[in-house]
């Protein structure tokens, strides 16, 4: 495998059962370029021409032209893509050459529908390349025992409700100032409410700016980045995802998989994990208002949260089973190995 954020190369060498997999993380930063792109093609090249792997399971942009380059020079047999996101941060000159090498790639897999339907209508794939594997989680450890700790933890009292949202504050895209938006209505209709912030990025500063211009500092946590994210999700009692795009949300299969509900933005994949109105909300994407009166709605209903997080719970564990993913893309492999008649 290889990919963008984490540069990998894997090589698939025996059975179904017995994998040798080999992993090329990322040397070093791609902000220099165009000089440390070609070094790392050159690192990525001769590891492959070294190993000779059976497939090549590329991610992310510059791994998916490097493993395309190789592809048509003859130097990888069989070449699998992801594709993560709808393309948010890629532009005119990213789709262009990926346009451009369209057919050489052998599948493509997609974590949504919505997904795949960017990727058909931007990059012009022919669909029947394109293969849709949905995003899974495994279990989660139980931390509500842990809960008075955590809330200890993060100063927040017994009798204070959590709406809790994990973001990457380095992407603009997750939407936190638009989640910060909707605070005040929701303290004003829930003064007891509390607003938990997970993760990290250059986005903080004017985040917490925000809050004191908004005059909700007291009631937002930003708690930084958390490894054991478990235990965060066990004081929460709504999750939102306030986001502009997404593949398909990792954060929201964890927080329904820990039997939170969510209130999250009609986009992208979230429709393909929400059921409406069953495990939580979908909102039209930009309208505050509703995402602040779906949230409401929750806080204000105990009976209704402690229902939607069980049907969240289960939703989860029957549709998104990290097995089951994994399975999925076993298939993908041994259907590539067996129709090029590959013995690795």
């Amino acid at each position: 495998m290889a990919g963008g954020n984490h540069q990998q190369g894997t090589c698939y060498r025996s059975s179904a059962a017995r994998r040798a997999v080999r992993y090329l993380p990322r040397n070093g930063s791609l902000s220099l370029y165009p000089v440390s792109q070609i070094r790392e093609y050159i690192r990525i090249r001769k590891e492959i021409v070294g190993r000779a792997p059976c497939i090549v399971h590329t991610y992310f942009f510059w791994s998916i032209l490097f493993g395309r380059i190789l592809k048509r020079d003859g130097i990888i047999r069989t070449l699998i893509e992801n594709r993560e996101d709808q393309g948010f941060n890629w532009g005119i000159h990213e789709y262009s050459w990926l346009r451009l090498t369209r057919g050489v790639p052998d599948r493509i897999i997609c974590v949504s529908d919505a997904v795949k339907q960017t990727v058909i209508m931007r990059e012009r794939v022919d669909k029947d390349r394109i293969v849709v594997i949905r995003n899974g989680v495994e279990d989660l450890p139980d931390a509500r025992v842990e809960a008075a700790e955590t809330r200890m933890e993060l100063g927040i009292g017994e009798d204070q409700l959590v709406v809790g949202m994990v973001a990457n504050f380095n992407r603009s895209v997750k939407g936190v100032s638009r989640f910060l938006d909707a605070v005040p209505e929701i303290v004003r209709a829930v003064p007891s409410a509390r607003f938990l912030l997970l993760g990290r990025g250059k986005e903080e500063k004017s985040l917490r700016e925000k809050t004191l211009a908004l005059g909700v500092e007291p009631f937002v946590i930003f708690a930084g980045y958390k490894t054991d994210i478990h235990r965060y999700y066990a004081v929460m009692d709504v999750s939102a995802l306030t986001s502009f795009s997404e593949g398909l949300s990792i954060t929201l299969l964890e927080s329904m998989r820990c039997g939170v509900p969510v209130v999250a933005t009609r986009v992208g994949g979230n429709p393909e994990v929400v059921v409406d109105g069953v495990t939580g909300y979908l909102v039209p994407l930009g309208d505050v208002p509703a995402f602040a009166s779906k949230t409401i709605k929750l806080l204000l209903d105990q009976d209704l949260r402690k229902h939607m997080g069980e049907e969240a719970r289960r939703h989860v564990e029957r549709h998104f089973s990290l097995r089951d993913v994994a399975s999925r893309y076993l298939e993908i492999y041994e259907g590539m190995l067996s129709r090029e008649s590959i013995l690795c």
